[in-house]
């Protein structure tokens, strides 16, 4: 498989408190969406925001539940089930079109 067959996959990152109860319905809420999708195309994975205080400043976030999507701070403000669904599918919609274009240009 070449680089160009590859499927690019979403990296959705959560940051969750240990005493954080938005976290727990976040989370449950997050992985209702990333159940509608393909599982090939997305990775997703919890962290703890004080284990990964470095990695979480770095991007910006400021409190829990946070989203990060490919590395980017998902906007708090832009932090609904909707939006989040929208982008998910705005990403894989977006690397199907890159992809299929490859494919046709060699």
């Amino acid at each position: 498989m070449t680089s160009h067959e590859q499927i690019q996959k979403l990296k959705i990152e959560l940051f969750t408190g240990t005493s954080c109860p938005a976290c727990i319905t976040m989370k449950d809420k997050l992985k209702a969406i990333i159940n509608e999708f393909d599982q090939t195309r997305l990775f997703y994975q919890e962290l703890d925001i004080v284990e990964e205080i470095d990695y979480a400043v770095k991007l910006g976030v400021l409190k829990t539940p946070a989203i990060a999507l490919n590395g980017k701070l998902f906007s708090p403000s832009r932090l609904s089930i909707k939006n989040l669904r929208n982008v998910i599918l705005e990403h894989l919609n977006r690397h199907n079109q890159e992809g299929s274009e490859n494919v046709s240009n060699r």
